[in-house]
């Protein structure tokens, strides 16, 4: 509930600011699925299962000329991993689930196409990504039994990386827009005391509200 609270909050601060400041700035909502992992650094994945995350949040773009833009936001995430093994020949499900606070700061490049239909523009963005650990745990599935695991005395509170991605931008008549990304966000941190070589790696797709 404490972490709700923070972000309802955050998001509700950089909504009013927005309302102050020039036309330059724009503003909105998004959310999205993500698919995650954990794997060693310099790994852009690895053969685990996926695990289905998401991601909630809002965003601050600040235009620093036709093209490029700087871009922060405020988001709540699922990510985590899951790992099928086989023990004295029952299958077990390992899912370790880690929920972060974070802040991207992303420079985008927003170009149209003639091309393409008038009202749509591509965008393609990268940066770094700051994380703060909100809450962390395990489930293990051996058979029919589930067993919760404590795992947030284990996990580093920090995560950070770099987020790259791209996408469409479909301008409305009412001066707003619908924006579509995918994302792949690359973990540079440690993320567990007791296995210093695991990252967060994952893939996400978002959909947003530019107001």
């Amino acid at each position: 509930m404490k972490t709700k609270i923070i972000l309802i909050a955050g998001l509700a601060a950089m909504l009013f600011t927005s309302q102050n400041l020039q036309a330059q700035f724009n503003y909105g909502l998004h959310a999205g699925a993500n698919l995650e992992t954990q794997a060693e650094l310099g790994e852009l994945w690895n053969n685990c299962e996926v695990y289905q995350g998401y991601m909630l949040g809002g965003f601050l773009e600040y235009k620093t000329g036709k093209i490029l833009s700087l871009h922060t936001e405020l988001n709540y995430q699922k990510k985590g991993e899951k790992v099928k093994t086989s023990l004295e020949g029952v299958q077990t499900i390992n899912r370790r689930e880690f929920n972060y606070l974070s802040v991207p700061l992303l420079v985008k490049g927003t170009f149209h196409d003639e091309g393409i239909n008038e009202n749509m523009d591509l965008t393609f963005f990268a940066g770094p990504y700051a994380g703060y650990l909100t809450s962390a745990n395990s489930r293990l599935e051996a058979g029919n039994k589930t067993s919760p695991v404590a795992i947030e005395g284990q996990a580093e509170k920090a995560d950070f990386g770099a987020i790259f991605g791209g996408g469409v931008i479909y301008k409305l008549s009412n001066g707003g827009a619908i924006i579509t990304e995918i994302r792949y966000e690359m973990g540079l941190s440690k993320i567990d005391k007791l296995n210093q070589y695991l990252r967060n790696k994952g893939f996400g797709l978002t959909v947003g509200y530019r107001f």
